[in-house]
């Protein structure tokens, strides 16, 4: 059976199988993002949140393969680490298996998560970008990354190198592919790097440069009371 006829199968199956609510008529849309293919937005979002650990996936939002990797990580990441803001996701759906903007709204119902900004780029350069990263000779999608809280998107056009990544395609290697426990592991992993007290406010952006600009803040009215005491 092709990859293709298997997909549709499948994403039919899983998005059948979502609760009523998420699918009714009058149920809000889940808001995604559309990038040009430059990426300048998904760049300027991904380098707002250093600090954090950061997990980009490139999936097509009628792969039916894809949308189970995207379910099952719903159930091995996000149902058990709630809306943890030292997490950030961003999904950025291209347009394999003939995709479009209009499938996107619901394939990015399957992942429910505060911190998860969903992104359709219809030009597929993000693929081929990841291919150039990654030195494969295959278009690169349904593959699944972490980026640790120290990752810089430096380049202008090229994402950094993931520190983990895993995949569900042919060709790359078979101890790679997605395994939702296994990179569940590894995200705990890259979470410890960051004290969870930092972020116990539930704040969602800036990453250690805002908490270090907050710090100095406290300090200068702490210096402004003390020269203002008699």
């Amino acid at each position: 059976m092709s990859k293709y006829l298997m997909s549709l199968i499948i994403g039919t199956a899983l998005l059948a199988l979502m609760p009523l609510g998420a699918l009714a008529a009058d149920a809000p849309q889940i808001p995604y993002v559309v990038l040009d293919k430059s990426l300048s937005q998904l760049r300027a979002d991904f380098n707002a949140n250093v600090g954090k650990v950061r997990m980009l996936y490139i999936v097509g939002p009628t792969c039916g393969i894809c949308l189970r990797g995207m379910s099952d990580l719903q159930e091995a990441v996000y149902s058990k680490k709630g809306d943890d803001p030292r997490m950030v996701t961003f999904v950025i759906h291209v347009p394999t298996l003939g995709a479009r903007e209009a499938n996107v709204g619901p394939a990015s119902r399957l992942i429910s998560n505060r911190h998860t900004t969903q992104y359709w780029e219809e030009t597929g350069i993000t693929g081929k970008l990841m291919q150039q990263v990654m030195g494969v000779d295959k278009y690169v999608w349904d593959f699944w990354t972490i980026y640790g809280p120290k990752a810089v998107w430096s380049d202008e056009r090229l994402p950094p190198l993931p520190d983990f990544w895993q995949h569900q395609l042919n060709g790359l290697p078979a101890e790679k592919k997605l395994d939702a426990n296994v990179f569940a592991a590894k995200l705990d992993e890259f979470l410890a790097q960051i004290p969870a007290v930092l972020y116990a406010g539930g704040g969602q952006s800036g990453g250690y440069g805002e908490l270090r600009s907050r710090g100095r803040s406290r300090a200068g009215r702490r210096r402004l009371r003390l020269r203002s005491t008699p």
